[in-house]
């Protein structure tokens, strides 16, 4: 049997399996079994690989050739450094956090940043990887911005690291708050979204003068993740499944999803979801009809689930852990035996599938 990782994870795995005796039990999810996308998606986890869910089948990986892409070795979030407090030994360092999809001379690349702070370049035609190049501390997100670099949120030092994937090094860097997980941007560029996982706290800034103007905080977010933008740019959904309570003590609120107004910049609307869906990254079709949750069980699967925006229902859902290791006869020790996936990007022009 092959072992993935044999690192101890605090406390996070216990606070989401526990039912405090004030909430109330989460609905079933009701998966309706919806439309498939001409699109393939790419879901970084813990174990230092990504995930590759094909969407126009929506079929589970289960290939460990060719359903997953690897970075490097397994590695926990809540190991090592974390908002500048030291946590258990570093065991591993490695895990896969978030990667952005970006184009150069013709050719499609993914820039994959890790809990290690390192960051690798994969060629999407050939498989190649450049790297691994020092930038940081133990990333959370990858987003590319306005600019056309790649922007990597760190959760040990509460940096947001500007990375030029051409020139291939770090051109800026600059201290936002404690754990930093997510940043977006309005249309037109002139704000920036900046979401600090500890703290519960979505920083927003002027991002011509690069200054703080806003912070928006809610009881109902006090452990949150990354952060999208929709399509219209009307809405910032933020992940909060609230694994911890402030002072990472065990988790008593709802996992949610948390809809900002970007025009008023305010807290608009909550989704609550059942606790076996603990989302941690988003991703949207162009007519902002769907929503793509890459989402923790904290059991024996991470999972892709497909939501119906109008009316919030999930629609369909994918294992991408479980099936996979199953057939492969892989038994997870990190994360007290929980896969734990991270962020999401699609490609919404893939190759076509080979026969």
């Amino acid at each position: 049997m092959a072992v993935w990782g044999a690192t101890f994870f605090i406390g996070q795995p216990e606070a989401a399996k526990a039912e405090g005796a004030a909430i109330e039990k989460a609905p079933a999810v009701e998966v309706k079994f919806g439309p498939t996308f001409n699109a393939v998606a790419y879901i970084a986890g813990h174990g230092g690989h990504l995930a590759i869910i094909d969407l126009r089948t929506l079929k589970a990986p289960v290939d460990v050739d060719t359903d997953r892409i690897v970075l490097t070795e397994a590695g926990s979030e809540m190991e090592g450094v974390i908002a500048g407090m030291s946590f258990e030994e570093v065991k591993k360092s490695g895990g896969s956090h978030g990667q952005a999809l970006v184009k150069q001379d013709g050719k499609k690349y993914l820039v994959a940043g890790t809990l290690a702070g390192d960051v690798y370049k994969i060629d999407m035609a050939t498989g190649m990887k450049e790297g691994p190049f020092q930038v940081g501390q133990k990333f959370c997100g990858a987003i590319t911005g306005p600019d056309g670099n790649i922007y990597f949120e760190d959760m040990a030092d509460g940096n947001v690291y500007i990375w030029d994937p051409k020139k291939l090094k770090t051109v800026d860097k600059m201290p936002v708050g404690k754990a930093v997980c997510g940043i977006q941007w309005t249309h037109n560029a002139k704000k920036a979204y900046i979401s600090d996982m500890p703290t519960g706290i979505v920083y927003v800034y002027d991002w011509t003068k690069k200054e703080k103007i806003k912070e928006i905080s809610s009881p109902e977010m006090t452990f949150i993740h990354q952060a999208r933008m929709t399509p219209d740019g009307k809405q910032l959904w933020v992940s909060a499944p609230n694994e911890f309570d402030p002072g990472l003590k065990p988790g008593t609120h709802r996992s949610q999803i948390v809809i900002i107004d970007t025009n008023k910049d305010e807290i608009v609307k909550r989704i609550t979801m059942p606790n076996t869906i603990r989302p941690h990254d988003f991703a949207f079709t162009a007519d902002g009809k769907y929503a793509f949750l890459s989402s923790r069980t904290y059991g024996d699967d991470s999972i892709l689930s497909i939501m119906d925006i109008k009316t919030d229902t999930i629609v369909n859902q994918v294992s991408a852990c479980a099936a996979c290791h199953k057939a492969n006869d892989i038994e997870v020790e990190i994360d007290n035996q929980s896969p734990l996936l991270c962020g999401i990007e699609i490609d919404w022009d893939p190759p076509p599938v080979k026969k």
